[in-house]
């Protein structure tokens, strides 16, 4: 008995070391992949950078403890500056066994943040795509605009303090290119639109989030920009 208890703790150090080893890896192939694009592209990289832990509000900024932003690129797409970056942050989550003994574990939260900098500072406003939870929470507390088009409403949740601005940039042609693209999540912050994915995405996820940031600013009318220059 004793023996074979020693031997299923050793599998399991042994199991957990492979976990940690090929988290390494995976973690180091991509921070090189990413590297490698910012040199290819004329981005800037930095490992880490935590200017950036408070230069946003809602989730997942100012949750839990331990937060940092690292993997960092800084440049332009198509012509519009932007940063991207790791953002994670720490809960300690406790719990307590038959015999009343409590324990407690350190949990990571993993996001990945792609900010395009519009050069004026715009309302809050935040389009994520509608779950029966939000819709029904988005009612309860008459924070869910709900615009003409009943697809649109079904599709996503729309939440702006300001709703003439929430029109002005959710307009026909925009609810269209969004329903054509119904998991895509944006919102706009501190002269920024933001559009945050949980965990690590891939150097094509990035693209791929910088490309539908840089569709939705391309959509938003000219007058809007206008107001926001105070023209």
């Amino acid at each position: 008995m004793g023996n074979g208890i020693v031997v299923l703790v050793v599998v399991g150090l042994a199991l957990m070391g492979t976990v940690t080893y090929l988290s390494w890896l995976s973690a180091k192939r991509r921070r090189e992949a990413l590297q490698a694009v910012a040199a290819q592209r004329g981005w800037r990289y930095a490992a880490r950078d935590d200017a950036w832990v408070d230069a946003f509000d809602g989730e997942p900024f100012g949750t839990g403890h331990s937060r940092r932003a690292t993997n960092v690129l800084r440049g332009e797409y198509d012509g519009r500056g932007f940063v991207a970056f790791d953002y994670v942050y720490s809960t300690t989550e406790s719990s307590t066994d038959a015999q009343g003994r409590t324990t407690s574990r350190e949990q990571s939260h993993p996001f990945t943040v792609i900010a395009v900098d519009t050069g004026f500072v715009l309302p809050s406003l935040h389009v994520t795509p509608e779950t029966f939870f939000a819709r029904t929470v988005g009612r309860l507390v008459i924070r869910d605009i709900q615009f003409e088009s009943e697809e649109f409403n079904r599709a996503f949740t729309v939440q702006c303090p300001d709703r003439k601005f929430a029109f002005d940039v959710l307009h026909p042609r925009m609810m269209e290119f969004l329903l054509a693209h119904r998991d895509a999540a944006f919102r706009c912050d501190r002269g920024h639109v933001l559009a945050v994915r949980e965990g690590r995405a891939s150097v094509a996820q990035i693209d791929d989030s910088l490309a539908l940031v840089d569709a939705v600013l391309d959509r938003i009318p000219e007058f809007v920009w206008r107001d926001a220059r105070g023209a």
